[in-house]
């Protein structure tokens, strides 16, 4: 016999205190006699006041120690080793986009029919039978273990939504071993044989059918002749052919529509051309929807490039002002030498043979012709280059390999910890980059007018690639092409002190502070997103949150098999079973023996 709580065994305590009661208590009794000879009595009587007398056989005393010693039993809790059988089932749930395909019977969609099915077996189950439940997405959780309680379990099960995204099977494959560590039966409810779960023991129950669908595959945009051009990518996963009509939305109004027919197993691109430059967003759609409707619109944005503000500090120097003026992505203004102290506001500072005392708090900075007088590199004296000057790869900034140029003079300095040189010439630095406290910055140790660099057709290359390494994660770059689910590395303006994302249902996520953001994972909506940057100045960038068709769209199932046909076998163990009731039941029944001794003593 064992004991779920060994600690009631304190009750014991209680034996000695019942001993030494019956020890110090009066074991005389009254009695009535015909004579006042029998003095003997009167002896007894005088040696039954005494405190410590021997201890005599009492039944009373002998139940009351019976008792403390059940009670102490029953309060520990005892319970001897049994076989019982339990069940304990993991329920894997696929929540990707395909899931959304409503071709189950009476117009249900495939996660209908797995949640009808999963519900079914936990109103069935036993009462002392465990569930866990797992929803697969792109981020796999668990979302309740070894539970019980029905009424918990069916609410998360109701509960669930599809995403419109897919799911991360190698990771779920690696939740489920966990979920299911203790010999668990495992079932996953998709609608594709997943081979990656061969080798671990899952009951893959395939929902659906081969369905036809079409899905808007890819929608994009570019600088047309007369206003901008946008492709859209139609494919279509099924058999003969089908006619489709699809409808372009300028800015949530009806601009143009298509109709197109596609063979099975193909892809159409439909162009729209014409579309009016003050555009911000689009949206392609697809009539009549089919199945799955989700992939039957997309968006897209970013059609307003987010110009960075550079302001270049030089008394007429052409050179730089025109290269820069290429720039597709700047914004640049001029001031001259004398005013560069208190600057601010500014993507980018271009300093040409000047420094201010203090440097800006904001934006990052270049340095032409950097001076004696500065404390962020010491400058030596000027030398004499002989040989012609040359790029030196940094990181990943991509510059004109095959830009090489004359040059005539140039300060001496040694390469900082926090710098790479990215000019040189004979071997000797001319040009660095690096990042110092959190800024990025570029020096040249040279006068551009000491050089023909400007004269050398990879000289705008050479700038341009520059640009991109203070700007390495453009906005519009990183937020094109994106899949619901996907987590975004935002890349802020140097000069931004707060940032939000407005998500198409409207609701606003705070990204920043703290800097720099976090990734951003609320992604699940798809639509237009706007990104809100604020400073003296709010700048504001639409992007745009599509369904993921990759491996989604298409419903015709080649990969699936015969469905596992497993039975639900109870897991048997060895398990404590409590006779703590029986041990209250036996105290009660000693507890009235007790009762009917004393009153039959007195």
């Amino acid at each position: 016999m064992r004991f779920f709580q060994p600690w009631g065994f304190f009750a014991l305590i209680g034996i000695p205190i019942i001993i030494l009661m019956y020890l110090l208590k009066q074991k005389y009794k009254e009695q009535t006699v015909s004579s006042l000879f029998l003095w003997k009595k009167a002896e007894s009587y005088s040696m039954a006041q005494q405190p410590w007398q021997k201890l005599k056989k009492n039944l009373l005393m002998i139940l009351q120690i019976i008792f403390v010693l059940l009670l102490a039993a029953a309060l520990a809790n005892p319970y001897i080793m049994g076989i019982t059988e339990t069940s304990h089932t993991v329920f894997a749930l696929d929540c990707s986009l395909s899931m959304q395909a409503k071709d189950a019977e009476e117009g249900k969609s495939r996660l209908e029919q797995a949640v009808s099915e999963i519900k079914k077996q936990i109103e069935q189950a036993s009462p002392n039978e465990k569930f866990s439940i797992v929803f697969l997405k792109d981020t796999p959780e668990i979302v309740l273990s070894s539970s019980t309680d029905k009424k918990a379990l069916l609410k998360q099960v109701e509960n669930v939504k599809a995403t419109n995204g897919g799911v991360n099977w190698q990771n779920s494959k690696e939740l489920l071993q966990i979920a299911g560590a203790e010999n668990a039966h495992m079932i996953v409810f998709t609608d594709q044989y997943q081979e990656l779960l061969q080798n671990i023991d899952i009951e893959q129950i395939v929902l659906g059918k081969n369905s036809e669908n079409t899905a808007i595959t890819l929608l994009s945009h570019s600088q047309g002749e007369n206003g901008w051009q946008v492709l859209a990518k139609i494919n279509y996963f099924g058999e003969g052919s089908i006619s489709k009509t699809v409808n372009l939305f300028c800015d949530g109004k009806a601009f143009d529509r298509k109709q197109i027919t596609i063979e099975g197993g193909k892809s159409k691109d439909v162009i729209f051309t014409e579309i009016p430059q003050q555009t911000e967003h689009i949206m392609a759609t697809l009539t009549p929807e089919d199945v799955l409707q989700a992939d039957d619109r997309a968006y897209d944005a970013s059609f307003s490039q987010t110009k960075k503000k550079v302001l270049l500090v030089s008394e007429q120097n052409i050179f730089l002002e025109k290269v820069y003026r290429l720039l597709p992505d700047v914004e640049l203004y001029k001031t001259d030498t004398k005013n560069i102290e208190q600057l601010k506001g500014y993507s980018l500072y271009i300093f040409d043979g000047v420094i201010p005392r203090t440097l800006p708090d904001d934006g990052f900075f270049v340095f032409w012709n950097m001076p004696y007088e500065n404390n962020i590199l010491y400058m030596g004296a000027e030398q004499k280059i002989d040989k012609p000057a040359t790029t030196q790869g940094y990181g990943n900034m991509t510059l004109a390999e095959t830009l090489t140029f004359d040059i005539e003079k140039s300060k001496s300095f040694d390469v900082p910890m926090w710098a790479s040189t990215i000019l040189q010439a004979d071997e000797k630095p001319l040009a660095i980059a690096g990042e110092q406290n959190g800024k990025k910055m570029a020096i040249f140790a040279f006068d551009i007018h000491d050089t023909d660099l400007p004269l050398q057709k990879e000289f705008p290359i050479f700038i341009y690639n520059l640009q991109n390494w203070f700007f390495s994660q453009n906005i519009q770059q990183s937020l094109e092409s994106i899949v619901s689910g996907q987590v975004l590395e935002i890349s802020l303006l140097p000069e931004t002190k707060q940032a939000s994302v407005l998500l198409p249902d409207g609701k606003s996520v705070n990204i920043a502070p703290p800097f720099p953001p976090l990734p951003f994972t609320d992604t699940e909506q798809t639509g237009i997103y706007t990104l809100i940057q604020k400073n003296e100045i709010q700048q504001e960038n639409a992007f745009a949150v599509n369904a993921k068709t990759e491996g989604e769209s298409d419903l015709m199932q080649k990969y699936q098999t015969e469905q596992q046909q497993k039975e639900h076998t109870k897991k048997v163990i060895k398990t404590g079973r409590s006779i703590q009731t029986f041990v209250i039941i036996t105290l009660l029944l000693l507890l009235l023996l007790e009762w009917k001794v004393n009153c039959d003593e007195h």
